[in-house]
């Protein structure tokens, strides 16, 4: 059955929410389902949503509850003919689900992205209870922190489907090392991070360890691909420690499997998370994992097996597991082997878009 989808993003930046947004939207239209995408007019995954022929419409979506952006929203649903909605955050599901209730959508899906709890207010129990007709959280750490602070919320309407992705996009084929490139001899032990420089990766901590890890390996390399507000406090404390020839800041990339093809093994030391897609996208390259005990991350690093879980904000056990894989090569091999058969078992965008799929038509049926 072809159904038409309409996905709301109202962030302007371009993260991993965007990132799965498109991947998803892509295999949705690959399945031969009319896909539409809404955002703001200067968001940045326009860029990439015309870039793979996705159908876009803009709206401002100024305020939660704002008349007149409801109504359009109400005249699209209408023109569209949307069976489903999915929507991201609160504001999104305001908006659209005030607006389905007169234009005859089947269900209005709210995916939370991020291992946050909601707030006991009257806005949020009517969004959740009223507008929403499921909630799609992807781990089963989100649906416990939804749950354990709102009680109101009925369990029952949370279902969980974990993020995935292509793990043939990571494959060796698909793939080239980038040393020549960046300029890293290839007998350097490479150290890799990819996301946001800002608080939330623990970036404080990462420098702390990587400080512990160049006194005992001074070839140690760290590979930072990413933009963020920390950019220059990084290149600060990388030269009064000594180490900013080991520290490479390349920006943001869009090839992402050529990164995790050419590092050692990816580090992920979050102090709160979503998901950490990177994960599994390290994973799905065969390098291992080092991350920290929080929200949804040890249900994707096995610690002991397909990488490291350590404690967040500290530093030693951090350096300790970086270094114990990088003198042991054969256990970090050993761990990505197992990594990427996680992926292939449980990580992967074909299985991500069947149960989206199959969520899809039970209320189309109903």
């Amino acid at each position: 059955m072809r159904l038409n989808l309409l996905f709301i993003n109202s962030i302007t930046m371009y993260g991993g929410g965007e990132v799965w947004l498109i991947n998803a939207m892509k295999e949705f239209i690959r399945r031969g389902h009319n896909v539409t995408l809404i955002c703001r007019p200067d968001a940045k995954i326009l860029y990439y949503s015309k870039q793979n022929n996705i159908d876009i419409m803009t709206l401002k979506m100024r305020g939660d509850v704002d008349p007149f952006t409801i109504i359009k929203m109400a005249g699209i649903l209408r023109r569209k003919k949307i069976d489903i909605i999915l929507t991201n955050v609160e504001k999104e599901l305001r908006i659209s689900g005030i607006a389905a209730l007169f234009t005859g959508v089947k269900a209005v899906i709210n995916r939370k992205g991020v291992d946050l709890p909601i707030k006991n207010r009257l806005q949020y129990r009517f969004s959740y209870n009223k507008l929403a007709s499921v909630i799609v959280t992807n781990s089963q750490a989100t649906k416990k922190t939804l749950l354990k602070n709102a009680s109101w919320l009925n369990q029952d309407k949370i279902s969980v489907i974990y993020n995935g992705i292509d793990p043939n996009l990571f494959s060796e084929e698909n793939t080239r090392d980038l040393r020549d490139e960046l300029g890293i001899p290839q007998q350097f032990p490479l150290i890799g991070f990819v996301g946001r420089l800002n608080v939330q990766k623990g970036i404080v901590y990462i420098l702390e360890a990587f400080e512990q890890i160049f006194e005992k390996i001074p070839s140690a390399q760290l590979l930072m691909v990413g933009s963020g507000d920390l950019k220059n406090e990084i290149e600060a404390i990388a030269k009064e420690k000594g180490f900013s020839r080991n520290i490479h800041l390349i920006g943001f990339r869009d090839d992402i499997p050529n990164v995790m093809r050419t590092i050692d093994l990816l580090i992920l030391p979050s102090v709160w998370e979503g998901f950490g897609i990177v994960l599994i996208e390290a994973m799905a390259a065969e390098k291992p994992c080092v991350t920290t005990n929080i929200s949804s991350m040890p249900e994707i690093v096995i610690d002991g097996k397909t990488g490291y879980v350590v404690p967040p904000k500290d530093a030693n056990k951090l350096a300790d597991a970086i270094i114990n894989l990088i003198h042991n090569p054969s256990l970090a091999i050993k761990m990505g082997v197992e990594g990427k058969k996680i992926v292939q078992k449980k990580f992967t965008l074909q299985k991500m878009i069947s149960r989206y799929e199959q969520l899809f038509y039970e209320y189309m049926d109903s």
